[in-house]
């Protein structure tokens, strides 16, 4: 069976938002985006969280703790 590119950003977006949901501290987000901006073809952590806010996808609650941690982080 195969995965279409739209199933497999959905997957991948899944998979991103059960590993910002598992960060209990500000290194172990700052680990994340260190692997995700290792990766080919994906955007900034910061960009892939607003993008996830905006679609509703991620609470605000959660998106405002992750935003202000990588905020402060720099």
């Amino acid at each position: 069976m195969a995965v279409t590119g739209q199933l497999r950003d959905v997957l991948t977006e899944d998979r991103l938002i059960d590993a910002l949901r598992g960060c209990s501290s500000r290194e172990e987000l700052i680990s994340l985006e260190q692997r995700l901006a290792g990766e080919a073809d994906t955007p900034p952590l910061f960009d892939w969280i607003c993008n996830l806010l905006v679609s509703r996808r991620l609470s605000r609650g959660l998106a405002a703790r992750l935003l202000t941690q990588l905020h402060q982080a720099n």
